[in-house]
């Protein structure tokens, strides 16, 4: 299954948004990256395309308190979604919640587009693979056994983390054991690649089977998971629980990570060092070349590894409705600090905020500068020596013409006002 598109109304603070997945008319696109600030329905957006393509079952699991999906003010929402089939058929599902609905309501009223998912579970669990994350993934400790593995599987748990933030993760050390007691070092493969790949300094050493801990080699020395630092641990356990979704589900492939499916992540980068920000996309792409990935951050980093078409931010209009804002052009071909200018994210200089005040101070006091007061004579130097001393810093870096004009004329001015 691919998402090609969708069209959500008065979900959430999300009062009319449409977004295209297709990257032309022939092609979807892989990935879709989502700016916004805190407030603008991000996290909502991920949420209404796990709501309308969960099926009944899953949806009874995840819904909870029905009229808290529907915007302040109105009685009804609806998600609309276009769906691609392996075949490359079109599929349209809606969800429609009104003020009051009872699940039963919902799932009666709705009961055409859950039937198309719902028969297509019935004819294999996999079909229609959606597996998604909240902003808060943390390590599981807990231990399963076969009897109770079930508890961390089906369809309502692989999405369930983006609704719960307390839900947990599959308990990745146990599921490491089940797999080398399972099928050996060849069983591990996969886990430890991908491990290795993604923990910076860090690769995967050993299994203690008498102590029931998978072993790490790192600068510190050779280190049971759960010491590893708190970021190590939180990326760790949503990686580990997408490989343990991806490759149960897919247990009769060959190559079970080639499979099709999609991923809904928020924060993506969360926990990562810049250096690792950067690698991202790439280690996901590579990793799961087949699947298409709908994630949310706020990092220029992590923006500036889309591609044209695939980076887009929500933000508030003048009237206070949230809007989808398309990024036009390539962010790749962009350096980080012209990235940050740009509208989708906004900023008015890449400066401090110290510079950009001390910038705003020094304004005022230079437009009343025949009348300032002994005190404010003093500020005013004082400001001007704090720019005047970051000039030569400004000026090493690879700056835009504009930038470099606005340099100019401030550094002219500190002259002039000597």
């Amino acid at each position: 299954m691919f998402l090609k598109k969708i069209h959500i109304q008065n979900f959430k603070c999300l009062a009319d948004i449409e977004l295209s997945f297709e990257k032309n008319k022939s092609t979807n696109r892989k990935w879709t990256l989502i700016l916004g600030e805190n407030g603008t329905g991000k996290s909502n957006l991920l949420k209404a395309i796990a709501l309308v393509t969960a099926g009944s079952n899953a949806l009874g699991e995840l819904i909870g308190n029905t009229d808290s999906w529907i915007r302040n003010g109105e009685k009804s929402c609806s998600i609309i979604a276009v769906l691609e089939t392996k075949k490359g058929e079109e599929r349209s599902i809606s969800l429609n919640i009104n003020q009051g609905d009872t699940l039963s309501n919902i799932i009666s009223i709705n009961k055409e587009s859950l039937h198309l998912i719902d028969d297509a579970i019935e004819n294999a669990k996999r079909n229609y693979f959606i597996v998604a994350y909240g902003a808060s993934r943390s390590l599981s400790t807990d231990n399963f056994r076969n009897s109770d593995k079930s508890r961390y599987s089906g369809r309502s748990v692989n999405v369930r983390n983006l609704f719960d933030n307390s839900f947990s993760l599959n308990p990745l050390t146990s599921w490491v054991i089940e797999l080398d007691y399972r099928s050996g070092e060849e069983g591990i493969k996969i886990v430890k690649d991908a491990l290795n790949d993604f923990l910076p300094g860090t690769t995967f050493h050993s299994i203690d089977k008498v102590k029931k801990q998978v072993m790490f080699k790192t600068v510190d020395g050779i280190v049971p998971l759960e010491q590893l630092s708190d970021g190590y641990q939180n990326m760790a356990a949503w990686i580990g629980d997408l490989l343990f979704r991806v490759t149960e589900t897919f247990r009769d492939y060959k190559k079970p990570l080639e499979a099709r499916g999609l991923l809904l992540i928020d924060e993506v980068d969360l926990h990562l060092h810049p250096k690792w920000q950067r690698k991202l996309i790439e280690f996901i792409s590579l990793k799961l070349p087949n699947f298409q990935v709908v994630a949310t951050t706020h990092s220029p980093l992590t923006a500036q590894q889309a591609d044209e078409g695939e980076l887009f931010a929500l933000k508030r209009n003048s009237d206070n409705l949230v809007e989808l804002v398309a990024f036009r052009g390539s962010p790749r071909s962009l350096l980080v600090n012209q990235l940050l200018m740009t509208p989708v994210f906004g900023l008015e200089t890449d400066e401090s905020y110290e510079i950009q005040q001390t910038k705003k101070v020094y304004e005022v006091l230079k437009s009343n500068i025949e009348s300032l007061s002994k005190t404010d004579k003093l500020k005013f130097n004082s400001v001007k020596k704090t720019l005047k001393n970051n000039l030569p810093q400004r000026k090493s870096l690879i700056v835009s013409d504009s930038e470099l004009e606005l340099l100019s004329k401030i550094e002219n001015s500190l002259k002039i006002s000597r």
